[in-house]
Order: structure tokens, then sequence, then C-alpha cells
């Protein structure tokens, strides 16, 4: 099954200005991107509607990652969830590698990101949640479908309107 994610190009300049601003402590940020899921032919469609960025006090000064959110921001997060489970509209965890080209996640990311995904399953069962990292140009997205323990790697990220960007995996990894 291959998995689309789509936002619009206002939405990731939302997103991209937001993770660029320096933090006092950290060295990169961390937001939640909310959408919903609908189906295609050959698949998933996970279409992307707005954003939150993460207050600096809601971050831990922890110098063993880039960055690290505290139990008030994922209290948050998962009450958002909560209230948006009438519309099916799924959390992502996004976060900006500050490279070009295709991107993944790093050990840290893989070991203590998708954590968080059964936290919001609880609390919004219908909807699809994820794990969306990019880079400067380009971004890779992995998504746990309703029910799902695994997640699955998005095929394409598309941003529709201005700035227009496809990034798609070359490489399954």
């Amino acid at each position: 099954m291959k998995i689309h994610i789509k936002l619009t190009g206002v939405l990731y300049g939302q997103i991209m200005a937001d993770l660029v601003r320096p933090h006092p402590f950290a060295a990169e940020r961390v937001g939640f991107v909310f959408g919903r899921m609908g189906s295609l032919n050959d698949g998933k469609l996970i279409l992307l509607k707005r954003y939150a960025s993460i207050p600096d006090a809601h971050y831990v000064d922890d110098q063993m990652v880039g960055a690290r959110i505290g139990p008030s921001a994922m209290t948050w997060a998962m009450q958002e969830v909560y209230r948006s489970k009438g519309a099916r509209e799924g959390i992502f965890h996004i976060h900006l590698h500050g490279h070009a080209g295709e991107t993944a996640m790093s050990s840290t990311d893989a070991r203590e990101i998708p954590a968080m995904i059964p936290g919001f399953q609880s609390v919004g069962r219908d909807a699809a949640h994820g794990i969306i990292i990019v880079s400067r140009n380009h971004g890779s997205g992995w998504v746990w479908l309703p029910a799902s323990t695994q997640g699955v790697e998005a095929a394409q990220i598309s941003v529709i309107g201005a700035p227009v960007g496809v990034f798609e995996r070359r490489s399954a990894r």
C-alpha cells in the first residue's frame, strides 16, 4: 500500500519558518502538524491541514539530543488529538534536519519518536498518526494507520501551490 502525504505551500512555509528559528538551548525545533486520512486507488492519502509550534518553555534542556520536548507538550498534543477525534484528525511529529537532499530518521529519532505514536493512537483511534522529517528541500514521512503497530514509509510528500515540491523516496530505508 502506498501512502501519499500532501500539504499546501502556505502550510509548508509556516512549518519551515518555524523550524529554522533558533531556540535558546535546543539544537533544533519540533512541531506538530495535523491532518486527515483519505483513500486512493493504490493506498492512502494524508492531507495535512494545520501546524502547531511547540513553545520554548515546553522543551527540556538535554544536550544528548537535538531537541527534547517535555510532558506538557505531549499532554497538549494528546488533548488536541482527543478534541479532533470527531474529525478523525491525526497528529504528526515534525522536525528539520538542516541539510539539503533526501533525509531519514537518525538513530535517536528511530529509537525515541515512534514511542509517541501509541499515545496518539490511544486518544485518536480512527486517525492516522506519524512522523515527518524535512530537510531544506526534501522530506520523508512514516505513517501509522489506525490500529497499526508498525509505521509505513510514505512513498511521496507533495507540496501543492507555491512553493511546489514533490519529495519521493528513492530508496527504501
